[in-house]
């Protein structure tokens, strides 16, 4: 009796800024991501830009992109079971990075998991990794946070706790680039001065700077981000 493979859902990197494609996306990853032709994405136009830099000379005729829907979540679980059936090997991408990660799509690789399907994670860039290895911080134990509360006076209290948690744990998190200033004002008025403060923006990109010093210091020379992509970590 012949032996039939499960269907392969592979978790496609996609970059986290503008820039050479060889520097961010390894060969191999590229020649398996030209093979495929399903794909599951975060947003259907990002994803054929990102494809079209792959493989210039890709056939639109043979590529089939569903979107995921933030809204249905797990009810969308009946289609993509049918497209994981019907075309075996499937990618899986975020409009930035890797999948899964501050991003949807944990429920499809869920139910890959549940099924029995093989899950193939593919190498390339983690903004948040990228950013704890560069912070000079604790890498043995370290947490990402996402956004913290838009009010003022939440906000203030969320970087208060995230400072003495920092103490044992590195703690990572993410602003909407629209407020990155605003949140370094916050930052460098909440945390104390020996608190070690790294900001890091356009990773990967032309632009990139990961900078990691303590409050006192950054207070003598405050960065003005604007409109660019940055994390923030905070630790000793």
């Amino acid at each position: 009796m012949q032996n039939i493979s499960p269907p392969v859902l592979y978790l496609i990197p996609v970059p986290i800024a503008e820039g050479d494609l060889d520097w961010i996306i390894p060969l191999n990853v590229k020649n398996e991501i030209i093979n495929l032709q399903y794909f599951i994405v975060e947003n259907a136009k990002s994803a054929r830009q990102f494809l079209k830099q792959v493989n210039p000379d890709i056939n639109w005729g043979e590529i089939v992109i569903v979107e995921m829907d933030k809204h249905k979540g797990y009810e969308q679980n009946e289609d993509i079971l049918n497209i994981m059936k019907s075309s075996h090997k499937v990618g899986l991408m975020s409009e930035a990075g890797m999948p899964c990660i501050a991003d949807p799509g944990h429920h499809i690789v869920r139910l890959a998991q549940s099924k029995g399907w093989k899950v193939k994670p593919m190498v390339g860039p983690s903004s948040i990794l990228l950013a704890l290895i560069s912070s000079g911080m604790n890498g043995n134990c370290f947490k990402f946070n996402g956004y913290l509360p838009s009010k003022p006076e939440e906000r203030k209290k969320a970087l208060q706790q995230l400072e003495k948690e920092s103490q044992s744990c590195t703690q990572l998190f993410i602003e909407a680039p629209y407020r990155n200033d605003k949140m370094i004002n916050d930052l460098l008025q909440v945390l104390k001065p020996e608190t070690r403060l790294l900001i890091a923006w356009d990773i990967t990109g032309s632009h990139e700077n990961l900078i990691s010093k303590k409050v006192s210091e950054w207070k003598k020379n405050k960065p003005e981000i604007g409109k660019v992509p940055t994390l923030f970590a905070i630790g000793i």
